[in-house]
């Protein structure tokens, strides 16, 4: 075993094969009716107790009570760690209480047993009862006056609604989400390209009447033109710490970078506005006796609105531990700590794939936007009906580019 290892991310299931949420690999307090089980900072061969004190993470005794779940090859069978002590049956029967190891148990080993535990859900997947393998008993609290020992109780499945026999598991550990959204598909209907204006950017006259010589002008124009883009989701994703949009803005074929620190709320859009700085340099001749008139113009989708479909790829980050015992702060979730979290947010987009630290799923929405497509120039010889100006003069009007 590599002890710098970090322990992965499963999700657990119970007795029966149904996946319930809890994973393993990160901190959780186990709570029992107003008391939380402590490991009394003893090491092997102490009892936990049941503690009415729930320390916060600045406390001394903050880890004391911090536990943590590894999957074994005991199919749906699991060990309970605090503090590098494992939790361990002891050889006891019914009215026995629960002790610490500060060894693991292998396989091998005759008392493997008393480290595996199951557990039962029926009521509330958030709640549980937790069985030994070697005992075939489940722990609870004492009813005979003594409360701040974890006993074991009866071995009868049928206590599900038997307060002492139902134990908690409150997340001690925050996570954060992030999302990347990219691979749209656009369904353009016929009436979209309706949208699409001509917009004139910029004019000039290029008088060159009164000469018997060629005029040769160069232009270096720039102008800045603002784009606005708009993208809603159907979906809420107001869990969603930072979103991360990649697409080919439609019509445009260019692709773009979108990034928003905060969160999607249903149908609600979010804005981004930049402005496009637009460079043109060329050279126009005019012939003797004649007069040019050269506008640029943009082609300018206005208000367009268009559903999509994209997908999404979701990550995690949230506090894991080593298999040495040691806690990381922030670190990578696995993908069924992504799992789990979705579900606690009642995700309701369509989960396609689980890779190895991410979920993909599809989510949908809309694209709103009013931006350029593309620039162009035009030639187009006038007559002018003005008195005659001085040789080789330019005249420059400036339109309203709104």
């Amino acid at each position: 075993m590599v002890e710098n290892e970090k322990i992965p991310n499963k999700l657990v299931l119970s007795n029966d094969g149904y996946e319930i949420n809890i994973i393993t690999g990160v901190p959780y307090k186990i709570f029992n009716e107003g008391k939380y089980i402590d490991d009394s900072g003893g090491s092997h061969g102490s009892r936990p107790c049941l503690s009415p004190d729930n320390y916060p993470p600045d406390h001394t005794f903050y880890s004391r009570q911090l536990w943590f779940i590894k999957e074994t090859s005991s199919p749906r069978g699991y060990k309970m760690i605090v503090n590098g002590n494992y939790i361990d049956s002891w050889g006891g029967g019914r009215d026995a209480k629960l002790h610490l190891s500060s060894f693991e148990n292998t396989p091998e080993n005759p008392n493997y047993s008393r480290q595996i535990w199951s557990f039962y859900s029926k009521t509330d997947p958030k709640e549980f009862q937790i069985k030994n393998l070697s005992n075939d008993r489940f722990l609870g609290t004492s009813s005979r006056g003594e409360v701040s020992y974890v006993y074991f109780q009866n071995r009868s499945k049928n206590t599900t609604y038997i307060p002492a026999l139902i134990w908690k598991f409150i997340p001690a550990f925050d996570y954060k989400l992030n999302a990347v959204v990219e691979n749209f598909e656009y369904k353009l209907s016929s009436n979209i390209k309706r949208q699409q204006m001509e917009k004139t950017i910029h004019e000039d006259i290029l008088n060159n009447l009164s000469s018997s010589s060629k005029l040769i002008t160069t232009f270096n124009l720039q102008e800045g033109l603002t784009n606005t883009f708009k993208f809603s989701f159907n979906e809420s994703l107001d869990f969603i710490s930072e979103t991360k949009l990649i697409t080919v803005i439609p019509f445009k074929d260019i692709e773009k970078e979108f990034n928003f620190k905060y969160s999607f709320e249903a149908n609600k859009q979010s804005k981004t506005m930049e402005k496009e700085l637009y460079t043109v340099t060329k050279t126009v001749e005019v012939s003797p006796k004649s007069c040019v008139k050269v506008t640029d113009y943009c082609d300018f989708m206005v208000n367009v609105e268009i559903p999509f479909e994209a997908t999404a790829e979701i990550t995690a980050i949230c506090d894991r531990y080593k298999k040495n015992g040691t806690i990381v702060k922030n670190a990578e979730a696995d993908a069924d700590a992504v799992k789990l979290f979705l579900k606690e947010n009642n995700f309701r987009g369509k989960i396609i794939k689980s890779e190895r630290t991410s979920i993909l799923a599809k989510v949908n929405g809309t694209f709103r936007g009013s931006y350029v497509l593309k620039t162009y120039r035009k030639l187009e010889d006038i007559v002018l009906t003005v008195p005659k100006v001085p040789e080789n003069t330019v005249c420059r009007e400036h339109l309203d580019t709104e």
